[in-house]
């Protein structure tokens, strides 16, 4: 077995997880992150995964760092507790005049009581998050 795995051998996804890690873990990385497309070329269950794992570095190495990102996948949702006062999700979505709204998204009584038969995912995919195309 080789001793180490140049980043020419490893998969795409696999460079997004040492990515992110690293700019999560590293402390001389910026107080400010920002990743567009976190999702991209990673496994859902792995991004679930990831998603849990971020807050975590963050909240034990630098509780003043943020991460902003963006993702396509709804699996990410999944990996996101609300319930963490240092977690937070915003919807981003068009009005009916074109217009880009953004708006916290907080977990009511009714979503929470949904969130305990379905996953965030699911609830998003359903309509109850907002942020849903109008196909």
């Amino acid at each position: 077995m080789k001793e180490s795995l140049p980043a020419y051998d490893a998969s795409e996804g696999a460079l997004y997880v040492i990515f992110a890690a690293v700019l999560c873990l590293l402390p001389q990385a910026p107080r400010l992150l920002a990743i567009d497309n976190l999702d991209q070329a990673l496994n859902p269950r792995l991004l679930v995964r990831l998603m849990s794992r971020l807050s975590g570095w963050l909240h034990d190495n630098d509780r003043d760092r943020q991460l902003l990102l963006t993702v396509h996948n709804p699996a990410a949702l999944d990996g996101l507790d609300l319930l963490d006062s240092e977690v937070r999700l915003f919807v981003v979505e068009r009005n009916s005049n074109g217009q880009t709204c953004i708006r916290r998204l907080t977990l009511t009584p009714e979503l929470t009581q949904l969130n305990q038969q379905y996953p965030l995912s699911r609830l998003w995919i359903m309509g109850h998050l907002g942020a849903v195309p109008n196909v």
